[in-house]
Formats: structure tokens, C-alpha cells, sequence
């Protein structure tokens, strides 16, 4: 169970500083900070990385969209932010993608299946596999698939699901019987029957897929 903490940004400021025995300011929404300002990390990135992933949460995937914006501009804008992706990291992808939000709830925001198997194959070009698998939610262990997608104690699926009424998606990465890594991705749009035949039949497929390589 999660309990949120609530806490002003003046509470904030004066624990710091009573805590680090020294003086602590506040930096206003308007104000950017001085030119020697240094940034202080905490957690690993992956940890937040993989809450994000397997939980499905949308509200940290707007809030990553803003940081991003906030290191390249100094300003949190989406907008901005989603621009400069396009420029510059998803330039090369088959298909233009239609993006208008960080969290990806929006009816709006509009993908081809062979774009974000593009942009797998990219993500894991960069990221060693061990690492990369450990993000996304596995088939039968962990995340939005731990239910689904099932292989004994040995996960094949390593994928995420994106949910809207009337549409079902899921892209990610098949790791075959022969160790082979595979990318797919799914889309069902607009259908009207039952969410679970449409699993079915995926997992059909990609059980068949990871026999078969």
C-alpha cells in the first residue's frame, strides 16, 4: 500500500535546512537556477524506470516527459519536449509518430506496430539485455502480464501493454526456446468482443513463435 506524503515546499525547505545545518533556498517556479547549481541524485534510474514499466504508470511517464524538458530547455513543457524527441531520437523511425502527451492516455497520440518495433530495436541496440529485460514486465512473473503469457518458472515474454476501452496492445521482446530475442508488437483497435479471446490468440501466436525459434 502506497500512502502519499504531502509537504509544502517551504515544510521542504526548512527540514533540508535543519538537517544539513546550513542555509537553504527556496528556487521559485520563475527562477532558473544560479550557473554553479548542482544536481543531486538519489535512486537509480532503473528503479524508477521499472515502476513505471510494470505498474503501467502513467503519471510517472509525464513527469520523466517534463524532466527531460526541464534538462534541455528550463522549462517544464511537454510540447517542447516531445518536439525535440521527434528531431532528434525518433527522426528515423518508418512511420511519424502522432504524439501529444507524456503519459500516452490520450485517443490522440497514434503509432504504427512497425514504429515501436523500430524503436525496440533501438532501445535494444543501447541497453545491455540483462538490464533491459529486468525493466519490462516479464510473462508470468511480474507487472501487467504476470497473469498472462505463462512459461513454467522460465519467462518468455518480456513486453508492455497499453490499454484504452475497445483497444489492446502489447510490444516487447520473445526470447525463443533457442535464446533467440524477437520483437513484436500487437495492436487491436476498435474491436467489440472480449478482451481475453484476444489474448488468447496472441499468446497462441507467440507461444508458437518461441517453439518454432
Amino acid at each position: 500500500m502506497h500512502v502519499p506524503f504531502h509537504a509544502t515546499p517551504h515544510f521542504i525547505t526548512e527540514v533540508l535546512a535543519d538537517t544539513l545545518k546550513r542555509q537553504v533556498s527556496l528556487l521559485e517556479s520563475n527562477m532558473l537556477p544560479p550557473p554553479d547549481a548542482k544536481t543531486l541524485y538519489s535512486l537509480k534510474a532503473d528503479s524508477l524506470y521499472t515502476l513505471m514499466m510494470q505498474e503501467s504508470d502513467n503519471f510517472i511517464a509525464e513527469q520523466l516527459l517534463l524532466l527531460c524538458s526541464w534538462q534541455r530547455t528550463g522549462t517544464m513543457n511537454t510540447e517542447q519536449a516531445i518536439d525535440f524527441a521527434k528531431k532528434n531520437l525518433l527522426n528515423d523511425l518508418p512511420d511519424e509518430p502522432k504524439w501529444v502527451d507524456g503519459s500516452g492516455l490520450s485517443r490522440y497520440n497514434l503509432v504504427t506496430p512497425r514504429s515501436l518495433v523500430a524503436l525496440l530495436n533501438k532501445i535494444q541496440q543501447t541497453v545491455p539485455r540483462e538490464r533491459l529485460l529486468n525493466i519490462f514486465p516479464a510473462g508470468g512473473v511480474n507487472g501487467t502480464i504476470k497473469d498472462y503469457y505463462r512459461n513454467g518458472g522460465t519467462p518468455y515474454i518480456f513486453a508492455k501493454t497499453g490499454t484504452l476501452r475497445n483497444n489492446h496492445n502489447l510490444s516487447g521482446y520473445l526470447i525463443s526456446k533457442k535464446g533467440k530475442l524477437l520483437i513484436f508488437s500487437f495492436m487491436h483497435n476498435n474491436y467489440t468482443g472480449s478482451m481475453s479471446a484476444l489474448r488468447k490468440e496472441m499468446e497462441r501466436v507467440l507461444k508458437g513463435v518461441y517453439e518454432d525459434n
